[in-house]
């Protein structure tokens, strides 16, 4: 998941007609880009992803997101390729997708009494390779509701009232993006452009 930043068609102009500032321009374009596409990710990270529009994965989406130059007049803001956050990367776009389970029957989705208090799955209920969530909790048992759906729960005591349903099994779920990438982007775009300003009043 990446966002481009191009440049404006006055910008090359700019350097087309500086003439024998011409190089130095562009030098100091391309150092304002690379310091902006920096600021612009910084800004993904700060608004959009601690705690803000995503509640969930938002630690790794934070430390994934980067800004970059590909080339001299055109900077990157987004996740590399082959990030160890590939697999919900998407959340940081606007689209939906499906998602449904590569090796189980159902996906488990975590259900309040599964998650800590920040959101994040607690560590008891974590299975490893191989595992399945009802070999790691204790006392856990499939539950079936009255509308039908199904349910991974734990009985905490000894009543009735001490089952809680930890996680729900669904065949697939459709997730939708935040867009918390181009949101942030965007907001950065007079940042971008100063710090294009600053560079050439400074070194032209």
């Amino acid at each position: 998941m990446k966002l481009s930043i191009e440049l404006g068609s006055g910008t090359y102009k700019m350097i087309s007609e500086g003439g024998s500032m011409g190089n130095a321009i562009a030098n100091a374009v391309s150092q304002g880009l690379a310091v902006g596409s920096k600021l612009a990710a910084g800004n993904v990270i700060k608004n959009h992803l601690l705690g803000q529009d995503l509640k969930k994965r938002s630690g790794d989406l934070a430390r994934a997101v980067d800004g970059w130059k590909e080339s001299a007049f055109d900077a990157v803001v987004g996740v590399r390729e082959n990030s160890a956050v590939d697999r919900y990367k998407y959340l940081l776009g606007d689209e939906k997708v499906t998602i449904t389970p590569k090796r189980a029957k159902f996906l488990a989705i975590p259900m309040p009494d599964a998650l800590t208090e920040a959101g994040v799955l607690q560590g008891d209920y974590r299975a490893g390779s191989g595992q399945s969530l009802k070999d790691i909790i204790e006392n856990s048992f499939l539950m079936k509701s009255k509308s039908g759906g199904l349910f991974i729960a734990k009985k905490f005591g000894k009543t009735d009232r001490s089952i809680k349903p930890l996680f729900i099994l669904k065949k697939s779920v459709v997730v939708m993006g935040t867009g918390a990438l181009a949101a942030g982007v965007l907001e950065s775009a007079d940042d971008i452009t100063n710090e294009i300003a600053n560079k050439i009043e400074k070194n032209v």
